[in-house]
């Protein structure tokens, strides 16, 4: 275990130094409430922008049906860049966009070994982000089934409501999510291993966003969508002190439609320690 701890370290190192990471919520796999700390990093493309932060979260279970949990995320830069070859124009565009992004805080309840509901918050990002400026509130039911000792199913459906600022009034939304996660080669005992994660999410907004400083007849904001995202991980853990330490690579498809074509993508590193 020594000899891969060495070996471990100089990994750990270069990820704390070099890391920029997640900068949104988060698509992770449906589980069951564990205590962990995660820090981690992805660049980002979305909407012809590219973005790369940071991100420190952890969760705190005491037991198998309840835990408490925290995530937060500061975005170092963010550019955009516009080039039109054949109209001659070739422009480079520098956002200067840093701080502070999206925040969450919730809880998992779980009172039942294969069924649970997760209820979030999240707080309105600082200077790191100029979209998802409202608070929201989430409830998601969802439910966990062992297909084999090595793999575990998830489910779950998720209403989101936001909260009235400035006179505008965002529309609800609602969520569907599935899950698996496979452990390949993993050592119950000293908790070692690989883990592969999948992840796909699919959200649709139900009414039309409001600007209520406006007349009744312009009020609508014609934002209703209907996408999808989907996340992939690839984890190797190994034991430490009981504990298991892990290092992943993960990709993202952080913005999709059913019916036509991806526009944002996500790629990034994160270690993480369960307890």
């Amino acid at each position: 275990m020594q000899s891969q701890f060495r070996k471990i370290i100089p990994v750990v190192m270069v990820l704390l130094l070099s890391v920029a990471g997640l900068t949104r919520e988060s698509v992770s796999v449906i589980r069951a409430p564990q205590s962990s700390v995660l820090l981690g990093g992805v660049a980002e493309l979305l909407d012809d922008v590219y973005s790369a932060d940071m991100e420190i979260a952890g969760e705190y279970a005491p037991c198998d049906c309840f835990s408490v949990y925290g995530d937060v995320s500061y975005r170092f830069v963010s550019y955009e860049f516009d080039a039109t070859f054949h109209g001659q124009r070739h422009e480079l565009v520098d956002l200067q966009v840093n701080g502070f992004n999206e925040s969450y805080l919730g809880m998992k309840f779980m009172p039942y070994p294969f069924f649970g509901v997760d209820v979030s918050w999240r707080l309105p990002p600082g200077e790191g982000s100029q979209t998802n400026r409202f608070h929201r509130l989430g409830v998601e039911p969802f439910y966990v089934h062992d297909f084999s000792r090595g793999l575990q199913l998830g489910a779950a459906a998720g209403y989101f409501t936001f909260l009235e600022s400035d006179d505008f009034l965002p529309g609800d939304e609602l969520g569907l999510k599935g899950s698996m996660e496979w452990r390949l080669a993993w050592d119950y005992e000293k908790r070692s291993g690989w883990q592969f994660d999948y992840v796909f999410l699919y959200r649709w907004r139900l009414l039309e966003s409001e600007n209520l400083s406006l007349d009744k007849p312009y009020q609508k904001m014609n934002d209703q969508f209907r996408g999808f995202r989907m996340r992939a991980d690839a984890a190797r853990y190994i034991s430490m002190s009981s504990h298991s330490l892990g290092i992943a690579l993960f990709y993202e498809m952080n913005r999709g439609y059913l019916f036509g074509f991806e526009t944002g993508h996500s790629l990034g590193l994160y270690t993480k320690f369960v307890f």
